[in-house]
């Protein structure tokens, strides 16, 4: 079976100094909590199955990821 899978290649800005952060945003992410349903299975107060909204995804079924990357100097004792 396929599966999709986002990358990401880093490479250093022209100009690091006046831009050390970069944000990039994924989406389309199946959340993981849920299943992609946007719902969990509760009991209710007659003990009947009830759907509650996810709390991780807030009832949408996907998730997006934001990353940041800070460049700073590497330092050779960091390594």
């Amino acid at each position: 079976m396929s599966k999709q899978q986002q990358a990401l290649l880093l490479t250093p800005p022209l100009f690091p100094k006046e831009y050390p952060y970069e944000m990039d945003n994924f989406y389309g992410f199946k959340c993981s909590y849920c299943h992609g349903n946007g719902w969990i299975p509760t009991l209710g107060e007659r003990n009947e199955c009830e759907r509650k909204d996810c709390p991780v995804c807030k009832g949408s079924g996907i998730l997006k990821a934001v990353v940041t990357t800070k460049w700073m100097p590497d330092k050779k004792e960091d390594r």
